[in-house]
């Protein structure tokens, strides 16, 4: 036999050995795989439409829509919508979506979470102490993020500003509310925060808005799936502190203020106590909760609505539009201008006035920034005698020892010092020195001149 002949043998015997060995393998082809895939994945979709489906049709407050939602599933997985989704996320987001087409419902959605119904079954399971030491964690996680209070401060004017990124519903949070209510109450305005508040508990909203309307006033209402009595929401007839019935409020929203903290803005809105800026929020009136489709499925169903007192309505797929509308990000700085607007042609008293409007310039300084020719800002760079003055892009910057601002331009030569509220800056030419000065002005109304350094030849 030739070698050339012997090799061919020996790879037919090695085929022929590979061919009978992966043959005999138990049912591990990739083929057989794919098709076992296939029968799983086909039978879970309908399995959890049908669920999703049941749930609705007995819990959802508007029990027409629950049987719509529930028959355009069912027609969409007859029609094999579903049938190239191969990734439970991915099925659960098209659900979310088509329940959405049908109810217009912001609050309704699927998710693949196995990880949360595993905790839900077991929370359901546990005893009077495992319950007990989870409502303490709970109560600790609150603590640590300050059942929602992120910010409080006191800003140009006198403008109190919260920043509040949720309505914690524990009793803990009490404290933490009248602490942070008193601190507001000395503010000749007030701006809330809400931009990032995902909502919480309407006894907490109960509670912050007693500050602010005098009177004993209906707030809102819930009608629930399967009852006849509809809960209402009044303000409270005492709160520990002050009452600033009197304060302007502003409340600050963009499209992630959600539920909650839209009933917030949705009251005191109809209420004409509160002027909204922003964006038109997210779109969720209808309170519920998460059910359990299966060991990987969960499906969070609305069972409540929200009632407005004045409205009848609620806000439900629409949002709230506010009064003012610009982009989030310029939110807070337009509603301080506002506030400080409207205080300065209230004010009679002339110190006042001169104080508030240093401030009003500083905001309109941020909001409409003046372009400064980039040949005139180069002359008012140099080294000062209490500072350095430089230009970095289009932007001039002074450095005060380790310090340094950013120079926003009221005019060709005013300036504002990004950091520092009580300066200002003026580039100011003197004719003996022929050479730019800085004439610093200060909030009481003095100024001090602020000489270049020449440089040595």
């Amino acid at each position: 036999m030739s070698i050339i002949n012997a090799k061919k043998l020996g790879m037919i015997i090695l085929l022929f050995m590979l061919f009978f060995t992966l043959g005999s393998l138990p049912a591990f082809s990739q083929e057989n795989k794919v098709e076992e895939d296939i029968t799983f994945t086909a039978k879970l979709k309908s399995e959890v439409v049908n669920q999703v489906g049941k749930l609705l049709t007995s819990n959802y407050i508007f029990p027409e829509t629950a049987k719509k939602m529930e028959d355009h599933l069912n027609t969409q997985l007859k029609e094999g919508k579903y049938e190239k989704i191969d990734n439970k996320e991915d099925f659960a987001r098209a659900l979310t979506n088509d329940l959405r087409k049908i109810s217009k419902d912001r609050h309704i959605r699927v998710t693949y979470d196995p990880a949360a119904v595993k905790r839900i079954r077991a929370s359901n399971s546990k005893s009077k102490e495992e319950r007990e030491k989870e409502q303490k964690a709970q109560i600790e996680r609150e603590r640590q993020r300050n059942f929602g209070f992120r910010r409080l401060e006191i800003m140009e004017g006198n403008i109190g500003y919260l920043d509040l990124t949720g309505f914690s519903g524990l009793d803990q949070a009490a404290e933490t509310i009248i602490a942070a209510m008193n601190f507001l109450a000395n503010s000749n305005a007030v701006i809330i925060d809400l931009r990032d508040n995902g909502g919480g508990s309407p006894f907490t909203i109960q509670i912050i808005s007693s500050y602010f309307l005098e009177e004993y006033t209906y707030l809102n209402s819930f009608k629930w799936r399967g009852e006849d009595i509809i809960k209402q929401f009044w303000t409270l007839r005492y709160v520990p502190g002050k009452k600033m019935y009197d304060t302007d409020l502003y409340i600050l929203t963009s499209s992630r203020t959600f539920s909650a903290a839209e009933e917030f803005t949705y009251n005191l809105k109809n209420l004409k106590r509160a002027t909204i800026v922003g964006e038109t929020t997210g779109g969720g009136a209808h309170p519920g909760g998460s059910r359990i489709v299966n060991d990987d499925f969960l499906v969070w169903v609305p069972s409540g609505r929200a009632i407005n007192p004045i409205t009848k309505t609620n806000w439900e797929g629409k949002g709230i539009e506010p009064h003012i509308s610009v982009p989030r990000n310029k939110a807070l700085d337009k509603a301080h201008y506002t506030a400080l607007e409207k205080l300065i042609e209230n004010t009679e008293d002339e110190g006042k006035k001169q104080r508030l409007q240093w401030a009003l310039d500083g905001i309109k300084a941020k909001l409409e920034p003046q372009k400064v020719q980039e040949e005139i800002l180069k002359k008012y760079v140099g080294q000062y005698t209490r500072g350095i003055v430089t230009l970095e892009g289009v932007h001039l910057f002074f450095k005060a020892g380790p310090q340094k601002f950013k120079m926003i331009p009221l005019s060709e030569a005013y300036f504002i010092l990004d950091g520092w509220a009580d300066v200002r800056v003026e580039f100011v030419f003197d004719d003996k020195a022929k050479e730019y000065a800085i004439k610093a002005c200060f909030t009481d109304g003095r100024s001090d001149i602020i000489k270049k350094v020449k440089e040595k030849k």
